[in-house]
């Protein structure tokens, strides 16, 4: 009995997961229209070019649907633009950071610059978003701020954490992504 219950189980949770692939492809496949920011050549910033493509035209055009980090959970802020009812339409956005491009939300920068540094958390939190850090559960003295010079919501400056997620801020909203793959 112990041995077919083991193995009706195993079963079960092998479907399980197979019909959550298959609904997270799909989802995938059906969200292929994007967004392209490209330089302005005359402003040397970042512009927003609309752009819709069909999952036929990406295979083989090196456009990539790796996905890098994944939004996981939120905290709201203090005098939040957004309420949970938005924020939580966030969870699992995908996120992809080349050395040169941000893609997030269906929506892609290119010809980034990317320049870190290190500063005290609580010092940095309190005066840019007038938080601490034990609000937004992070227990690390300093942090890796990162500036760029992307115009998407929430990636002109951004936090690395060491645990290896991102925190970027929404109209008052702090998002967590954390990485797609654990090494």
């Amino acid at each position: 009995m112990g041995k077919f219950y083991r193995h009706s189980m195993h079963k079960k949770v092998t479907i399980k997961m197979s019909l959550s692939l298959l609904f997270l492809f799909t989802l995938l496949v059906i969200g292929c229209g994007s967004t392209i920011i490209a330089p302005d050549v005359e402003k040397k910033s970042p512009t927003v070019i609309n752009e819709k493509t069909s999952s036929r035209s990406t295979v083989g055009s090196g456009i990539s649907m790796r996905v890098l980090w994944t939004v996981t959970k939120y905290t709201i802020g203090k005098d939040a633009l957004w309420g949970d009812k938005k924020a939580r339409t966030m969870l699992f956005k995908p996120l992809n950071i080349t050395a040169t491009s941000i893609t997030f939300d269906g929506k892609t920068c290119h010809g980034i610059i990317f320049n870190k540094e290190r500063q005290k958390a609580k010092e940095y939190l309190e005066s840019v978003f007038h938080t601490k850090p034990q609000m937004l559960g992070i227990a690390e003295e300093e942090v890796e701020v990162v500036k760029t010079n992307c115009n998407l919501l929430g990636f002109s400056e951004y936090l690395h954490l060491k645990d290896r997620r991102i925190l970027i801020y929404l109209n008052g909203v702090f998002f967590y992504l954390e990485p797609a793959v654990n090494y």
